[in-house]
């Protein structure tokens, strides 16, 4: 007899969240390649800059004259004190050379294995620093304090990383150097910025005390090797505000910590604002198995 008003039962289906974890490695790699393809074409954009000299030094002049009038003008100060002994010297341009760019990919990888939108929020607002940046560097061109005694005005810079008294090598092709791109700081600026997302995304006291020691010691070795004024180091910074509040716009919701398994199959998951790790959303209630799976693919 046939049965009228019955509902078929649906085919039986088994999600597989195995197969998401076998597709992350794969989209690590191109998540690094975009990174990697938009930071060569902005070292290019930068280095390809016109470079009209004598407006690059009186700007950065006229920057000495504003420090000056805030009495804060002690780089030379500084600097003369850093490189009294050769190894503290040594320490600065290791630091300012070969820390920079390191720190920042390993605060990248370990972002995007926590959650990849965690990652994807810094490098949006990395992508919109750079911009920020060419724009300066087109339109403000300004010489770094070690490079002024070469036109003509001696204020005490010493050139330690360029100058040949050192066994760091950071010497560029052609096709991406620009020495006239003080201003923004991205030394300074990038790393408060992994400085900042480490903060944001981690409450391990030791990574926060690391991130923000690792601010102080870059801060110190730009002064002590005479790449940049307090002024441009500052300018990084603002960069780096604008750039965060501009990429919050753009990633709603900013990054999220991972979820978190309570007893009796609830799991919160709480989706942080940029900068913040304690906003609070409405908790969705889900399988115990479905929660354990997203705890595991976060990381």
């Amino acid at each position: 007899m046939a049965m009228t008003g019955a509902t078929l039962p649906r085919p039986l289906t088994l999600a597989l969240p195995g197969l998401s974890l076998l597709r992350r490695p794969a989209r690590f790699v191109w998540d690094i390649a975009v990174v990697m393809v938009v930071m060569g074409l902005y070292f290019v954009a930068r280095g390809q800059a016109p470079i009209p000299h004598d407006q690059a030094v009186a700007l950065s002049l006229r920057l000495v004259q504003f420090e000056r009038a805030l009495n804060i003008f002690q780089e030379p100060a500084i600097q003369s004190i850093s490189i009294r002994h050769y190894w503290v010297q040594e320490v600065a341009n290791f630091t300012y050379a070969y820390l920079h760019f390191p720190v920042m990919a390993l605060v990248g990888v370990w972002l995007w294995w926590r959650g990849r939108e965690r990652f994807v929020f810094m490098r949006n607002v990395m992508f919109i620093s750079m911009v920020i940046g060419v724009v300066f560097y087109y339109l403000l061109p300004a010489a770094p304090p070690r490079l002024l005694a070469l036109h003509g005005h001696d204020l005490g810079f010493v050139d330690t990383v360029f100058g040949g008294n050192t066994a760091v090598q950071y010497h560029h092709p052609s096709l991406i150097t620009n020495e006239y791109a003080a201003i923004p700081s991205f030394h300074f600026g990038w790393i408060l910025m992994t400085a900042i997302a480490v903060w944001a995304n981690t409450r391990n006291r030791a990574l926060r005390g690391a991130s923000a020691l690792l601010v102080v010691l870059m801060s110190w070795a730009i002064v002590a090797s005479a790449n940049h004024f307090f002024i441009d180091m500052a300018l990084g910074g603002v960069v780096i505000g604008i750039s965060w509040r501009a990429a919050a716009r753009l990633t709603r919701g900013g990054p999220a910590p991972a979820p978190r398994c309570l007893p009796r199959g609830n799991c919160t998951h709480r989706r942080a604002s940029p900068g913040r790790v304690s906003d609070h959303r409405a908790p969705r209630r889900v399988d115990r198995v479905s929660c354990a799976f997203r705890a595991v693919e976060r990381g």
